[in-house]
């Protein structure tokens, strides 16, 4: 988790401790020790604590006792459900309102990352799909022309992937792409309704896939009250 090379200090840090995060390194309910994180990074406190801070706004971090510190925020399948809950919603709401609003340049993006994503997985090379995925969904919120549904975007997908880490299942990609194939058609013809059905169709069934895989309880608590 060293740095490398020169970039805003405070960027930097935030995303060596955002990536070391989200893959599992610190994991769910360890905490985050500052001073530590300091010597290993070869960074002062300041940008770290602002790197904190940043994480605690994203919901990665929380700092329930502020004697105690922070500590990467623990995991929970009933949260789980919530966060999915709010990406069917959001993105729902996306591509409801990309329909009317994307413009030829945006659609025929969208469809390069979908021809993209099926090559890829025909060629069965599959290093970039998560990628790609990521890239499409990100690219319809960018279609709707608001800054607030693609910021909201982009958080509740960094929520998705800090949850992924406990989840013990292979994404059923032919899958993802046909449902992606089901959103496009929809932001072609304009279809308002049914863009925002194939959306959260999309999210609901990805929430029952990972439902159904293998949960690692040392990462996600299994409580569900």
């Amino acid at each position: 988790m060293a740095l490398a090379g020169f970039q805003t200090k405070a960027d930097l840090v935030y995303e060596r401790l955002r990536d070391a995060i989200l893959s599992g390194e610190l994991k769910p309910g360890e905490r985050v020790n500052v001073d530590a994180l300091a010597r290993q990074l070869g960074t002062s406190k300041i940008p770290l604590r602002e790197a904190v801070q940043r994480l605690t706004t994203q919901g990665l971090v929380v700092q329930p006792n502020p004697h105690a510190g922070a500590q990467v925020a623990p995991l929970s399948l009933r949260e789980m459900r919530g966060v999915y809950l709010a990406r069917g919603a959001l993105e729902g709401l996306a591509a409801r309102v990309a329909a009317t609003s994307v413009s030829d340049a945006e659609l025929a993006e969208l469809q390069d990352m979908h021809e993209q994503m099926r090559q890829r997985l025909a060629a069965g090379d599959h290093r970039d799909l998560s990628t790609l995925n990521r890239r499409f969904h990100t690219g319809i919120a960018d279609a709707t022309h608001y800054a607030t549904l693609r910021e909201l975007t982009d958080l509740t997908l960094l929520r998705v992937q800090h949850y992924r880490i406990g989840v013990r299942v292979e994404p059923a990609w032919e899958q993802v792409i046909s449902e992606h194939s089901a959103i496009l058609d929809a932001l072609r013809r304009r279809d308002a309704d049914q863009a925002e059905q194939a959306a959260r169709e999309h999210v609901e069934w990805q929430l029952g896939v990972e439902l159904r895989a293998t949960l690692d309880p040392s990462l996600i608590d299994l409580d569900d009250d």
